[in-house]
Formats: C-alpha cells, sequence, structure tokens
C-alpha cells in the first residue's frame, strides 16, 4: 500500500487558483461550499469524491462530510459507523508522512468498508486512490482530514501540491461555516474541560465522562475503552455519587463547571 508523500509543487493555472481562492474567502454557507467544492476545485484537483472528517479521528471523535457528484458517496456519510474504519486509517497515513499530503492506495481497504452497504462498497472499489493531507489544532487536540478520492490509480505527481495550496481556504471555510450535523464547539469544550477538572472522580471515571461528554452512549463508551455495557453502567452510578446529580446532563455540566475553575 504506497503511503508515500508526494510531490507539493503543481503546475497549475494561476488564473484557475486566484479565481478559486478568491471564492473560497467568500463563501458564507454551506450551499455555497458544496458548490465550490464541485465547481472550479474540480479543475484544479479532479476527483471523484472529496471527504471531509472533522474532530479527534484518531479516537474515532467525528464528523464526516461528503462531497461529490454521486448520491451513493455522499450516503457515506450519513451511514453511522461507515467511514470511521477508514478515515482513521487516511489519518494514520497522513501522520506517517510526518503530517505532509500522501496518497494512499485504496485496494487494501475493503476490509475497513464493512459497515457500509454493499452498494456503497462497490462505489468506494471503483476508487483506487486517495490525496489525502489535513490541519491539526494542538490546543483543542483536533484535527480536520481531507481526502480527495480519485479513480484514477496514478494520480498525477503534483495531485498532493494541488490539495496542499488548496487547503487553507477549505480548512478555513469548514472553521467558519456551519455544516449541519457537525459536533458543536460546546461538547468539545465540555470534554476539554472534564480532562482538566479537579480530580474528583478516577481515572477510567474521567475517561467515561469524556466519552459521556461527546454524547456516546453506554454500548458505545464500553466498546471503545473494551469494558462490558455493565461496568459502564456501574462506573456511571459511582459518578453520579461522587458528583451527587441525578443524570449524564448534570454530570457533565458539573464537572465543565469544575474544570472551568480548576
Amino acid at each position: 500500500m504506497n503511503n508515500n508523500m508526494i510531490s507539493t509543487t503543481p503546475q497549475r493555472d494561476a488564473a484557475l487558483f486566484l479565481r478559486i481562492a478568491a471564492q473560497g474567502a467568500a463563501l458564507s454557507s454551506h450551499s455555497d461550499l458544496t458548490q465550490w467544492l464541485q465547481g472550479d476545485v474540480q479543475r484544479w484537483l479532479s476527483h471523484d469524491a472529496m471527504v471531509v472528517a472533522c474532530g479527534d479521528v484518531h479516537s474515532g471523535r467525528l464528523h464526516c462530510e461528503v462531497f461529490s457528484g454521486s448520491g451513493v458517496l455522499r450516503s457515506l456519510a450519513t451511514t453511522p459507523g461507515c467511514m470511521e474504519p477508514l478515515l482513521g486509517y487516511l489519518r494514520d497515513c497522513w501522520a506517517a508522512a510526518q503530517h505532509a499530503p500522501c496518497q494512499v492506495e485504496l485496494v487494501e481497504c475493503e476490509p475497513l468498508l464493512r459497515d457500509c452497504t454493499p452498494v456503497q462498497r462497490q462505489a468506494l472499489a471503483g476508487m483506487h486512490a486517495a490525496i489525502v493531507h489535513g490541519t491539526m489544532n494542538r490546543l483543542r487536540g483536533t484535527q480536520r482530514i481531507f481526502a480527495a478520492l480519485t479513480p484514477d490509480p496514478h494520480p498525477p505527481a503534483g495531485a498532493g501540491g494541488a490539495l496542499k495550496l488548496l487547503l487553507p481556504f477549505m480548512d478555513s471555510a469548514f472553521g467558519r461555516i456551519p455544516v449541519p450535523g457537525a459536533p458543536t464547539e460546546s461538547r468539545a469544550e465540555a470534554c476539554a474541560a472534564i480532562t482538566t477538572a479537579p480530580h474528583v472522580l478516577s481515572e477510567r471515571e474521567r475517561q467515561i465522562m469524556q466519552w459521556v461528554a461527546l454524547g456516546k452512549t453506554n454500548p458505545e463508551i464500553g466498546c471503545i475503552l473494551s469494558i462490558s455495557e455493565f461496568t459502564v453502567k456501574n462506573h456511571m452510578k459511582s459518578i453520579f455519587g461522587k458528583l451527587d446529580v441525578a443524570n449524564r446532563a448534570q454530570a457533565v455540566a458539573k464537572l465543565t463547571r469544575l474544570g472551568a475553575h480548576a
């Protein structure tokens, strides 16, 4: 599987890039963003789908958007659990490339698509490569991963550079335009606050509450932490008692306040 760094000095039409940059800076809505990614951006970097993952990709806390002319490919973003394993793998490839643009061959990724429908898997089987790049917010511990999927098994050598030049405009747009269904900043802030709250809870209880703050259910938390749902329930009872609260929302709110004043 090829996850090597690729060229970052593409030869492209300067006038086209300036137009794309001007359009990107003026985006004000999600529909504008969609039209932009499927318009001149396609001429700059040929691809069948642009996949964008926002959040903590490495731990699975993310929101996925898929921009494509194919309804089947767009549906990947709305199928629970479908894209997370693949996006985690793409993120790891990007990290292995020392956070430089990289090309990832998708031919061996089929096992990562087990939660996709057969029609979705067939559509993804036609995508031979992903050009991957991303950004990191070290303060928040979050990332935004961009993957241009293409049926071309040998994308142009300058494809990585083309994505790198686009990245500031795409990242800025996703940072300022409300994306339907994306995790709210309040959840991310609550999760961060819980990590700095005084040690009222044990380390395991704090881990569980971080996932509670991100909206995960007991069964989901059990899967993430490799413990049983019953164990999660027992920890939640202990947490409620220590915090003197009656439910999950109250627990998150109290820990967030404690963390904010720590």
